[in-house]
């Protein structure tokens, strides 16, 4: 399922350009994110909620216009790992995320040429987590293994002069983590989380077109 959801983004991204040249208009950017609010959620017989401190993303972005105002396409971006926030002389667990995801938006254009917009933008994915745990002091036996899930966002954005973007996006992410071994010096001991992260982004970037 999961290699099929990125072979699948991968395909769209070869193919829609094909279309493109021949049917509109193709849009291409690049962006540059700080998450202005982040939550991770670590569930396992009960829930504990962390907020976390702050990381950047970089992205790039690709749409096809099937009408003058409706784009498709597909999207990347990485974010970069973030610190949980424990109480103090707690563990220093870091986690952030690469996202490939399809997304659609929807231009409200403030001019006759489309050069000043502001568009709701849609996003679903695969979002592939990257974990770093600090628990080999405590359990120096112990080991890892982190799943990566489905990842989503919804916003709106800003076209500004025809170039440059601004966007908010709420986006959520979906993984988990399973640990073996972490009872030393009792008996080992195996369980798992399920990963929930939340976080409100700003995304600022540069954009150009293909007639």
């Amino acid at each position: 399922m999961k290699k099929s959801l990125v072979a699948l983004l991968f395909t769209t991204a070869l193919v829609l350009p094909v279309f493109a040249a021949d049917q509109g208009t193709m849009e291409a950017g690049i962006k540059a994110g700080l998450p202005l609010y982040q939550e991770t959620r670590l569930e396992c017989d009960g829930y504990d909620d962390y907020d976390m401190k702050t990381t950047v993303s970089v992205g790039a972005d690709f749409f096809y216009y099937v009408d003058y105002n409706i784009a498709v396409g597909v999207g990347a971006e990485h974010i970069f790992n973030s610190k949980l926030k424990y109480a103090p002389n707690e563990p220093k667990d870091k986690i952030g995320y690469t996202n490939i995801y399809f997304q659609v938006k929807y231009n409200f254009d403030f001019d006759d040429d489309g050069y000043n917009n502001i568009y709701p933008i849609f996003q679903l994915g695969y979002g592939i987590m990257h974990a770093d745990w600090d628990f080999s002091s405590e359990y120096p036996g112990a080991s890892v293994e982190n799943y990566n899930g489905v990842y989503w966002g919804i916003g709106v954005g800003t076209t500004i002069a025809r170039y440059f973007i601004m966007e908010l996006i709420y986006g959520f992410n979906y993984g988990s983590a399973e640990f073996t071994g972490c009872g030393y010096p009792k008996p080992p001991e195996n369980f798992e989380y399920d990963i929930s992260t939340y976080r409100l982004k700003f995304n600022v970037g540069f954009k150009f077109d293909f007639y």
